[in-house]
């Protein structure tokens, strides 16, 4: 059996996605050093660091992290906005982000 074919859209958002959460996590250490998990790939810092406590606390970490998305796909503003929403649950949340999460997330684009 081969693999699933993705739309293009999805893989673009999810590309968004994990540039997000890494910048989030990157900014969110400023000047501190990563310490307890140098080990924890970028993208998945929030799992392990309090990074923010609301989505209004992802404001400053979230600035310009939309900005290739909308060069990829300008017309996709609905889809940011989701992928924006998905990507502070996540850091709130401090859940990984999977692929069939962001795919549930998206589908009320095409609702």
């Amino acid at each position: 059996m081969t693999a699933p074919l993705y739309r293009a859209e999805t893989l673009a958002c999810e590309i968004a996605v994990l540039r997000a959460l890494e910048l989030a996590a990157k900014r969110s250490l400023g000047r501190r050093t990563r310490g307890t998990a140098p080990e924890v790939p970028a993208h998945l810092l929030h799992t392990h660091l309090r990074i923010a406590g609301t989505h209004e606390d992802c404001d400053k970490l979230l600035v310009g992290a939309w900005e290739h998305m909308t060069i990829v796909i300008p017309e996709a503003t609905k889809l940011r906005e989701l992928c924006d929403w998905y990507v502070r649950e996540l850091i709130v949340t401090r859940r990984p982000h999977t692929r069939a999460d962001l795919e549930r997330v998206l589908a009320v684009a095409h609702e």
